[in-house]
This record gives structure tokens, C-alpha cells and sequence, in this order.
């Protein structure tokens, strides 16, 4: 955002943001922005009297990570009980891939699910389902997507069970790290990230 804009230019565009707007940019939108950036939405925050552990959430955005600190978050959101069911299994995470199709009409959606090993099992189950059912319609691409759906799901279904955290929990974790970062230490806010959308 702030490549090659003045200072003051860019200190003013995060002032006339409201605060919930602020957090979002702090928590979510802070990767790639410039030390100077990451240090005017700093001082913004600081100066608006918000939660300091937002300014985390920027700093974590902004650097590498190992496979060490990325199971860490993992082990935070592996700790909380299932959004879907209230167990408290170890979660974690599943790429759920469905289709719908009508005549020439093909929606392919796909989307990742925080939840314990059994409801991984069913949001997978439920979404091949629905892809065989109601996938094949659509012409050409009904066939190539239910296809791909199907052969998605059964691959993400083999990895509900894992010990360790899977590749989708990393990928979820390292996509909202600035989220939990800023929130680690708050229980409530990390449900809420996991929440099935």
C-alpha cells in the first residue's frame, strides 16, 4: 500500500479507517506491507488504544515460517473443541471439494473445514455426495468437475485421521496467522476462526 506514497499520505488512510476495519487490516490484510507501513498501522493501533496483540498479528504476517512454529498454531486450533459436534478430539482439517450442475451452468466450489477426524469424515462424505448427484449436469463441465470433486474429496478424506496436523490445517493455519497470532491467547476469538463459513 504504501510503495513509493508519502508517509503522511499513508498515516492518513489508516486514520480514517473505523477500528473494527483497522483490526481487520492489522489481523488479515498486513502481509507484504512495508516496515514503514507495518509501523504507521503500529502507532495507529497504539494510538487508538486497541489491543496490543493486534500489533502481532502485523509482525506475523511479515516474516518465514518453519514447519515447527506453523504445527505451534496448529496445536492451538488442534486443542479447541469441534465447531461442528462441541468434542474435544484433536481437530484437524479437510479440503471439501462439491459441484453443482444445471445444463450449462457448473459451480465448482471448494472450501476448507476445521473440525474433528468424524465430521472431517461427513463434511467430505456430504459433499461427495452432493457432487455425485448433482455434478454430472452440466455440459462440458459437469463431467470434468464431478470427476475432480470426487477424486478430491476421497484424497482429502485419507488424511482426516492423521496424528499430525495435515497439509490442509498448515495451509488454513499459515493463511490466517496474523489471526492467530493476535488472538492465541483468547479462546473465544480462535473458535471463531474455525467456524465452518
Amino acid at each position: 500500500m504504501s510503495l513509493g506514497l508519502d508517509p503522511a499520505v499513508v498515516r492518513e488512510t489508516y486514520q480514517r479507517l473505523t477500528d473494527a476495519e483497522l483490526t481487520r487490516v492489522a489481523t488479515q490484510d498486513a502481509a507484504g506491507l512495508t516496515p514503514e507501513a507495518q509501523e504507521i498501522v503500529q502507532e495507529e493501533i497504539k494510538r487508538r488504544g486497541l489491543d496490543i496483540s493486534i500489533v502481532r498479528g502485523v509482525q506475523a504476517q511479515n516474516r518465514k515460517y518453519t514447519i515447527a512454529e506453523i504445527d505451534a498454531y496448529c496445536e492451538l486450533v488442534r486443542a479447541l473443541d469441534c465447531p461442528l459436534c462441541a468434542s474435544y478430539v484433536k481437530l484437524n482439517a479437510t479440503m471439501t471439494n462439491q459441484v453443482v450442475s444445471v445444463i450449462v451452468m457448473t459451480h465448482y466450489k471448494k472450501k476448507v473445514v476445521v473440525a474433528c477426524p468424524d465430521c472431517l469424515d461427513k463434511a467430505n462424505t456430504n459433499a461427495l455426495t452432493t457432487s455425485v448427484l448433482a455434478g454430472w449436469w452440466g455440459i462440458p463441465w459437469g463431467i470434468i468437475r464431478t470427476i475432480q470433486a470426487i477424486n478430491g474429496n476421497i484424497a482429502s478424506k485419507k488424511t482426516n485421521h492423521s496424528e499430525e496436523p495435515n497439509k490442509y490445517l498448515r495451509g488454513f493455519v499459515l493463511g490466517k496467522i496474523g489471526e492467530m497470532e493476535a488472538y492465541k491467547d483468547n479462546k473465544e476469538k480462535l473458535r471463531e476462526l474455525i467456524r465452518v463459513k
